[in-house]
C-alpha cells in the first residue's frame, strides 16, 4: 500500500464570533426563526434542523429583542406565513424569506420595543348580503420604552395602530395576550405586572410581585398557559403563577439563582419550562402529589400540601451563558425545546417530552454556505464578516525534499518558510450585514455583497509584509445596484473571467471581467418559477410554492468553466453550458433539500448532498445519475446517515482521483467513487424512513465512537493535522481497532467477507473527526496542498463577557 503525505494548513486566525441570540420563535409550518443579537434572522427546519435561510440584519439598527410569525392570506408559503421582528430601534419590521429585504417598517412611537406579542382572533362580519363572514384578525402588542403597551392590528396592508394603553412611569419589559379574554398582561421594571383591556386599552389589574430591599424587581418575561394562568419570571430569579380569574398569586417558585430571561409554554398547561443569566432550563409541572415530587426532587419540605399545585420536575444545565429564548416545537412529528443566549449556541433538545432525559444537539455556529473562500492559484484567503472582508496570504513550509530522501510522515510538524500574513482589511459601506463574498482564482478581484448591491473590488498584493502596501480599488464601471441587486451567493469562474451572481430577485447573472468593462452575459430566470414540466412532476407536497420564485441558495462552477450548477431552497437544481449561455438539464427533484454541491475536478459530474447527508453524483453531460450514484447512492452507511451535522462543503482533490471529501462542522468524510460501497454497512431507507417520520429526526448513532468503526485510510487525518492519501486499490489497513462490546461483525469482517465473495475491497468510506468546529475545507491549485479553516469553540467562548458564578463555601 502505497501512502503519500499531503500538507495541511491548519487556519485558526480567522476570529469569527457568531452574534449571541436574543428571540426564538416556532411557527405551526415548521420552521424556527432566530433572532440574534447583531440584527440577523436565522430560518431553520424543524424537520430536519438544517439552517436555511438567514435574513441580514439593517446596519446600525440595533438588536432585535423579539421576533415572530403571523399567518397570512397568500398562496406561497412565504405568503401564508409572515415573519416580524422588533427591537431596540423602535421599528417594527416585516421580512420577505425569499428576496430577505424588509417588507415594511412601521415605527413603534414609543422608542425600543423590548418585547413583542401576536394573537389571532376569530372575527365575524357582515358582508353586502347580510350573511356573516369569518376572518382572523391579527393583534400586535408592543411593550415600549415610554412605558405604554402598543396595539396593532395586522392586515394585508400592513401593521396599523389599534390602540394605546393607559401609561405606566416605568419601562415596559414584557408582554403577553390571554388565550381566550380580551386582555393583554404587561411586565415592567416596578415591580408590577398590569392587566390591560384590549378594546378599550384601560388597566383592569396590577399584580405586585416580591421585591428585594431598595431594589425594583424586572419583570423580565410573561407567558399565558391555554388554560389562562399568567405565567411571570423576574429579576430575582422567581417563576410565579397567577389566577387570571381573581387575579391573585397561586403559587412563586425560586428556582433560578440569577434573573429569569424567558420562558416556555405550549398547548398542555400542566408543563412551563423557563431559563435565564444561571443557564438552567427548568420545567415545572402540576402534579396532584404536590409535596411527595417536591420532597423527592428538592429535598426540602414544603410549606403546604395542595391537591394541585405547580413544581419543579426537572432541570439541565446546556448553555455556558446566559439563556435568553426558549422555544417549544409541539406539532407533529416534532417534540424539542429550542434554546440559545449570549453563547450564540443554538441548541435542540429532542423527545422534550422525556425531559430531563431527553437527547441535546448542538447545531454549528456557522451558515450553512461557508463564510470563507479560497483563491487557489494565488494562496489567498478571504473571511467575510458583517460589515467587512479580511484577506489573508497562506503560508509556505520547507520542502522535506531537499534535507531528507525519506518522505514525510503523516503527524510531523512541517518548518515554516513563510508565515501567513494579513494582506488586507475592506471595511464596507453596507446598508445591511453582507449576505455573500467570493475571491477569483488567481487573487485578481473580490467581489462582496449586502442586500441592495453588489460590488467588485481589484486588488494589487506587494510582497512586502505591510498591508499598507496591497491597494483594493473599487471598480466603479461594475454594474450599478439597478442592473445587479445584492446576491444571496456570488462564485467566480476558476479560470477568474466571468462572475456568477445569485441576485435576490432569484435571478441568477452572468458578468464578464475583462479590461472592456463589466458586461451582462445573461440573466437566468429559471428560479422566478419558469421550470420545466418534469420539475412539476416530480415536485413534493410538502414544497408548497414550488414552481413560484425562491432563494437561490448554491452555486457551483467545473473546474474547465463549461458547466454552472445552480440550487434554490425549493430544492431545484438547474444546470447551465457556460459555452452557450444555454439551460443545459433539470436535475430531477430529490424529497430532501440540497445542502450542498459541487463538480468534481476536470468533469462534468456534480457531488449533491442532502440534508439526510444522502449523496448523489449526477452527470451534468450526460443527463443522468453516474453509474456509481445508480448502484451505491442508496447504500451510503448509516455512520454518515445518522450524524446531526449536516454536510456544509464537497470537495475533490487531484492528488486523490475518484476520491470526494464531505465536510460539515463537526466532522469529514470521504467516498471513493472507485469502489463500491456494503450493503452490510447500511439501515434499510425503509427503516431509516419509518424512524425520521416517528420522531422528526435522524435516529441516534450507536454508543459507541465511530472512530473505532473505522479503518484509517484513503484520505485521514492526525492530531497534528497531516493528511494521507492512500492509493491502494485492493488492500485493507494493517491495523483496525476491533468492537468488543456490540455482538454485530466488525468493519474490518465485513469488509474481508466482501472481499472473498467480490475480490474488491468495500471500504470506499472513511469517516475523521480531528478538524472542528470547521468554517472551511479546500485544496489549493494541484491538489497537493489542503486548507482547513477552524474555529475553536474555547475561543468563541474566551471572547464573550463572563458568565454567571455564583461562590459556594469551601470553594
Amino acid at each position: 500500500m502505497v501512502n503519500k503525505t499531503m500538507p495541511v494548513h491548519r487556519c485558526r486566525f480567522v476570529a469569527h464570533m457568531p452574534s449571541g441570540i436574543n428571540a426564538l420563535a416556532y411557527g405551526e409550518h415548521g420552521k424556527v426563526a432566530c433572532a440574534r443579537a447583531n440584527g440577523d434572522i436565522e430560518v431553520w427546519d424543524a424537520a430536519t434542523w438544517t439552517l436555511e435561510r438567514r435574513v441580514p440584519g439593517i446596519g446600525g439598527g440595533g438588536s432585535i429583542e423579539s421576533v415572530s410569525w403571523v399567518s397570512g392570506t397568500g398562496e406561497t408559503t412565504a405568503e401564508k406565513v409572515r415573519l416580524f421582528s422588533a427591537g431596540l430601534d423602535g421599528f417594527v419590521t416585516e421580512w420577505d424569506t425569499i428576496s430577505l429585504a424588509p417588507v415594511s417598517r412601521v415605527e413603534s412611537g414609543g422608542g425600543a420595543v423590548w418585547s413583542m406579542a401576536v394573537k389571532s382572533v376569530k372575527r365575524v362580519e357582515e358582508d353586502e348580503g347580510n350573511e356573516s363572514v369569518e376572518s382572523m384578525e391579527h393583534v400586535m402588542a408592543l411593550a415600549c420604552e415610554d412605558g405604554r403597551v402598543r396595539l396593532f392590528s395586522v392586515d394585508t396592508q400592513g401593521v396599523v395602530l389599534k390602540g394605546v394603553c393607559d401609561r405606566m412611569d416605568s419601562r415596559v419589559l414584557s408582554v403577553a395576550f390571554h388565550p381566550t379574554k380580551n386582555m393583554v398582561a404587561a411586565g415592567s421594571s416596578d415591580s408590577c405586572i398590569r392587566i390591560y383591556s384590549t378594546t378599550t386599552f384601560r388597566l383592569l389589574a396590577r399584580l405586585t410581585v416580591d421585591t428585594r430591599s431598595g431594589e425594583d424587581t424586572l419583570v423580565w418575561t410573561l407567558a399565558y398557559l391555554s388554560d389562562g394562568t399568567l405565567v411571570a419570571g423576574d429579576s430575582l430569579g422567581t417563576v410565579s403563577f397567577w389566577d387570571m380569574s381573581s387575579f391573585t398569586l397561586m403559587r412563586a417558585l425560586k428556582a433560578h439563582l440569577a434573573d429569569v430571561l424567558c420562558l416556555a409554554v405550549g398547548k398542555d398547561p400542566s408543563v412551563v419550562f423557563s431559563s435565564g443569566v444561571d443557564r438552567r432550563v427548568i420545567q415545572f409541572s402540576l402534579v396532584d402529589n404536590a409535596l411527595e415530587v417536591q420532597q423527592n426532587y428538592m429535598k426540602k419540605k414544603s410549606s403546604k400540601l395542595y391537591a394541585k399545585n405547580w413544581v419543579l420536575t426537572g432541570d439541565r444545565r446546556f448553555h455556558s451563558h446566559d439563556v435568553r429564548a426558549l422555544a417549544l416545537c409541539e406539532s407533529k412529528p416534532f417534540d424539542a425545546l429550542v434554546s440559545g443566549g449570549v453563547d450564540a449556541t443554538f441548541i435542540v433538545s429532542k423527545t422534550i417530552s422525556k425531559f430531563p432525559e431527553c437527547k441535546q444537539e448542538r447545531k454549528a455556529m456557522f451558515p450553512q454556505n461557508p463564510l470563507i473562500s479560497l483563491a487557489k492559484d494565488a494562496r489567498l484567503l478571504l473571511a467575510r464578516f458583517d460589515d467587512h472582508v479580511k484577506i489573508w496570504e497562506l503560508g509556505q513550509f520547507v520542502s522535506d525534499a531537499s534535507t531528507s530522501s525519506e518522505p514525510g510522515r503523516a503527524g510531523d510538524k512541517l518548518d515554516i518558510l513563510k508565515k501567513e500574513r494579513l494582506i488586507a482589511e475592506v471595511k464596507i459601506k453596507n446598508l445591511t450585514n453582507l449576505t455573500a463574498s467570493a475571491i477569483s482564482n488567481d487573487g485578481k478581484f473580490i467581489a462582496v455583497s449586502d442586500l441592495f448591491s453588489t460590488r467588485l473590488f481589484e486588488i494589487q498584493v506587494s510582497p512586502r509584509n505591510a498591508r499598507a502596501h496591497t491597494r483594493v480599488t473599487r471598480l466603479k464601471e461594475f454594474p450599478s445596484p439597478s442592473d445587479i441587486p445584492g446576491s444571496t451567493s456570488i462564485e467566480f469562474t476558476p479560470d477568474s473571467k466571468r462572475l456568477v451572481l445569485a441576485g435576490t430577485d432569484s435571478i441568477v447573472r452572468i458578468v464578464a471581467i475583462s479590461d472592456a468593462g463589466f458586461p451582462i452575459l445573461a440573466r437566468l430566470t429559471q428560479h422566478r418559477g419558469t421550470v420545466g414540466s418534469g420539475s412539476r412532476k416530480n415536485a413534493s407536497s410538502s414544497n408548497v410554492g414550488f414552481m413560484g420564485r425562491e432563494l437561490v441558495s448554491t452555486l457551483a462552477v467545473s473546474e474547465d468553466s463549461q458547466w454552472l450548477a445552480t440550487g434554490d431552497l425549493a430544492n431545484r437544481i438547474h444546470i447551465f453550458n457556460l459555452d452557450s449561455m444555454k439551460h443545459h438539464v433539470t436535475v430531477p427533484h430529490f424529497k430532501s433539500q440540497h445542502t450542498a454541491f459541487s463538480f468534481v475536478n476536470q468533469s462534468s459530474a456534480l457531488v449533491i448532498t442532502l440534508d439526510t447527508n444522502e449523496v448523489f453524483l449526477y452527470d451534468a453531460e450526460q443527463r443522468r445519475l453516474t453509474e456509481w450514484s445508480r448502484q451505491n447512492s442508496h447504500l451510503i452507511p448509516e455512520r454518515l446517515l445518522s450524524r446531526p451535522e449536516h454536510v456544509m462543503g464537497v470537495e475533490s482533490s487531484e492528488a486523490a482521483p475518484g476520491k470526494i471529501v464531505l465536510w460539515a462542522s463537526d466532522y469529514m468524510c470521504t467516498l471513493d467513487t472507485r469502489k463500491p460501497l456494503l450493503a452490510n454497512d447500511m439501515t434499510s431507507m425503509r427503516k431509516r424512513k419509518k424512524s425520521r417520520t416517528r420522531n422528526g429526526s435522524t435516529p441516534s448513532k450507536s454508543p459507541l465512537d465511530a472512530t473505532k468503526l473505522l479503518p484509517t485510510n484513503s484520505i485521514n487525518a492526525n492530531d497534528n493535522g497531516a493528511i494521507t492519501i492512500s492509493d491502494s486499490e485492493d488492500e485493507l489497513p494493517s491495523t483496525v481497532t476491533p468492537m468488543d462490546i456490540d455482538t454485530k461483525p466488525t468493519y474490518a469482517s465485513i469488509a474481508s467477507n466482501a472481499a472473498t465473495r467480490t475480490g474488491t475491497v468495500g471500504n470506499a468510506v472513511s469517516m475523521q473527526f480531528t478538524y472542528g468546529p470547521t468554517m472551511f475545507f479546500g485544496f489549493l491549485r494541484g491538489g497537493a496542498e489542503a486548507v482547513v479553516v477552524e474555529r475553536p469553540i474555547l475561543s468563541v467562548i474566551d471572547a464573550l463577557p463572563p458568565g454567571f458564578y455564583r461562590k459556594r463555601y469551601g470553594t
